[in-house]
């Protein structure tokens, strides 16, 4: 006899109702399905984009969340795609509730109390996904970011129009970000007066380049947290991450661009 994955979670904050349909309209930019990880702790996801060469982490913790009932851990696989379709009919005057009494469908309910608001149910079919999740360890970092998100996306969409990858290099004064291409080249100097943190190991210059279409995807959760922290150190992945608050977070690992000379 199988098991019944059975939980249930409520928003009612018409900024967190915000949040939660921001993180998955733009995590559709990296997968077409993802696996929806339940325990009595968090929502949890981890998943790779398409070309496996990014990881995301999402953990949102049940303090977020107005109403948090889960029996046992349970993962529930969806189609983004229509996922995304039901989200962006909720209006910033209903609640959301997203709940599964059975392993074949998730109901998700968009309900309000004001006269006029018409309440909307749906039925979201489960999918099988096969997932690996990957253990990503804890490590220490050459040089540690901390910059406005907002600044932080203006710059990359800036850097776009010049090439598809972006350099990075810093040293414990400062932090340079460019761009060059045969039709021409922007380059942007940051100094420790101008962001919030910029740790860098002493006696370190660190050099590393990326591809600027997944910095900038990165980039579009800004409205998550004020301020985003880039982790980063030579021939490693660099880890960008948003704390969404001081339990909940969200955070993307890409692996660097090797250099072909």
């Amino acid at each position: 006899m199988s098991i019944i994955n059975t939980m249930r979670f409520e928003i009612n904050d018409k900024r967190k109702c915000e949040l939660f349909i921001n993180i998955f309209n733009n995590l559709k930019k990296f997968t077409d399905t993802i696996s929806l990880i339940f325990d009595e702790e968090r929502l949890y996801i981890q998943g790779m984009d398409a070309s496996h060469v990014c990881i995301y982490e999402l953990s949102l913790d049940k303090s977020w969340f107005c109403v948090w009932n889960v029996e046992h851990s349970s993962e529930f696989g969806i189609c983004l795609t229509i996922f995304n379709k039901i989200l962006h009919t909720w209006s910033d005057k209903q609640s959301l509730l997203i709940y599964s009494e059975d392993n074949d469908k998730l109901d998700i309910e968009f309900t309000s109390d004001v006269k006029g608001e018409f309440n909307k149910f749906f039925q979201l079919p489960l999918m099988d996904i096969e997932t690996e999740h990957l253990c990503v360890p804890e490590m220490e970092y050459q040089a540690d970011i901390e910059i406005e998100s907002k600044k932080l996306k203006d710059i990359i969409d800036d850097l776009a129009c010049f090439n598809d990858t972006i350099n990075f290099k810093c040293d414990e004064t400062e932090l340079s970000i460019d761009a060059n291409s045969s039709e021409g080249s922007m380059k942007v100097v940051i100094t420790m007066d101008d962001i919030e943190m910029l740790a860098v190991e002493e006696g370190k210059t660190i050099e590393a380049s990326f591809s600027i279409r997944y910095i900038g995807e990165m980039c579009q959760f800004y409205k998550l947290s004020k301020n985003c922290t880039i982790h980063t150190s030579e021939d490693i992945p660099i880890q960008i991450k948003y704390e969404i608050d001081e339990t909940s977070f969200i955070r993307f690992y890409l692996a660097p661009k090797i250099s072909e000379d």
